[in-house]
């Protein structure tokens, strides 16, 4: 067994996630696609197996760990990127619907092609997310999840509309930015983002990475409930959401 296999291993057991046999060989492959994919087209700056296996695999898969994505659940990967996090959580938990949303389209080819190799019936969306959402995605998923793409206030508006009543979003974030306390925190920053588009904060749920070097990197999942419906002026332009954030 690879030492990806292993660990990805090791992680499901550590956190009581089921994984079906194979699944966990296969992120040995998604690491030799991404790094192959890598070498003419930017999609990561990570290089070494152990780098890309904590920050990009495991750190995907820490909803699953905290019991945050139902079963058969219909999930949108918002600025997905090379496909993170919902590749992992695909591969791992095949059961979701999964739908991944990038501007991007060269980077949105390497997830196409990882969704056909593995048969992972991954819808690709090659649009940006607040022209997406009128085009029949208003409300219409249980989960959306969204990593490295952009400050909360303004990631709230892009994501919270595609979100169900009931639905949840989760941000990949750092911990001090789901510092309450610190005026200047991101969490602290969308304090009124996140009532005004329907939504209510749940829970931050610690993330915490195991460095190459042994460090911790405290990351967070912040989760985010549907509590109504966002109001359809919502989401703005980009170039408004960015430029005055709610």
């Amino acid at each position: 067994m690879s030492y990806i296999s292993e660990e990805i291993t090791a992680f499901c057991s550590d956190h009581d996630i089921p994984c079906p046999y194979g699944r966990a060989e296969a992120f040995q492959t998604l690491y030799e696609r991404l790094i192959a994919f890598n070498a003419h087209t930017n999609l990561t700056a990570l290089k070494t197996e152990q780098d890309i296996c904590s920050r990009h695999f495991i750190d995907s898969l820490f909803p699953l760990a905290h019991g945050l994505i139902p079963n058969e659940a219909s999930v949108i990967d918002i600025g997905c990127g090379a496909g993170f996090p919902g590749l992992p959580l695909k591969i791992i938990k095949n059961d979701i619907r999964i739908s991944f949303v990038d501007s991007t389209a060269k980077k949105l080819r390497f997830t196409q092609s990882i969704s056909d190799e593995f048969g992972l019936d991954a819808k690709i969306h090659a649009a940006r997310a607040e022209e997406l959402v009128s085009a029949g995605h208003r409300e219409k998923y249980d989960v959306a999840v969204s990593r490295a793409v952009a400050a909360l206030p303004v990631l709230c508006e892009l994501c919270l509309p595609f979100v169900k009543v009931g639905g949840l979003f989760i941000a990949y974030k750092s911990m001090k930015e789901c510092d309450e306390a610190n005026p200047q925190s991101e969490l602290s920053m969308a304090k009124k983002a996140i009532p005004a588009l329907g939504a209510k904060l749940r829970k931050v749920f610690p993330a915490p990475l195991k460095e190459s070097d042994g460090s911790i990197s405290e990351h967070a999942l912040l989760v985010i409930e549907k509590a109504k419906p966002t109001n359809t002026i919502y989401p703005r332009r980009y170039a408004a959401i960015v430029k005055k954030p709610l």
